[in-house]
């Protein structure tokens, strides 16, 4: 089964928010990133774009930490799904993939939106423990939220697995 690894909005300006467990959380993408490159996984990253993040601003430009490979997909979006007007449907239906990693943030907002629209497409989904991150809004906090939304997630629309585990 052919499978692609989308890393969905890890942008300079979310993670200057120091958004939570973010030491984890980058480190969790990287590994994922690594992993996926050593088994020949393509690596594909979504990168929004508003207001906050304008396009070509050092705060939408993908962190350092992660940063596509000269060879690796960039897809930019303006909406919370990763699907809407990308053209990222046709793109992975061209490669044959059937299943998806799903790695960024914000856990309520792309995250949740791009498992959902990929699960609803018929892709099989699997995000590793700790590979979503939010920022803290006032109103539910991160460290109540994100795990709330990997047990939410886990066996209705993706496998969330610890990462030694997600590649088995």
């Amino acid at each position: 089964m052919v499978t692609a690894l989308l890393v969905v909005d890890v942008q300079n300006g979310l993670m200057a928010e120091q958004p939570y467990q973010v030491s984890l959380f980058l480190e969790t993408v990287a590994q994922t990133i690594k992993q996926a490159r050593t088994r020949q996984i393509e690596v594909i990253y979504v990168r929004h774009h508003d207001d906050d993040l304008p396009m070509g601003s050092r705060e939408w430009k993908i962190h350092d930490s992660v940063a596509p490979q000269a060879n690796e997909l960039v897809i930019d979006k303006a909406y919370n799904s990763a699907f809407k007007e990308t053209g990222l449907r046709a793109y992975l239906e061209s490669k044959g993939v059937e299943r998806l990693i799903i790695v960024g943030m914000a856990t309520d907002y792309c995250i949740d939106t791009t498992i959902k629209v990929a699960f609803e497409l018929g892709y099989e989904v699997f995000v590793p423990k700790s590979g979503t991150t939010k920022i803290d809004d006032g109103l539910i906090s991160a460290d109540l939220l994100v795990p709330y939304y990997e047990k939410l997630w886990h066996n209705r629309f993706a496998q969330v697995l610890p990462l030694e585990r997600l590649f088995d």
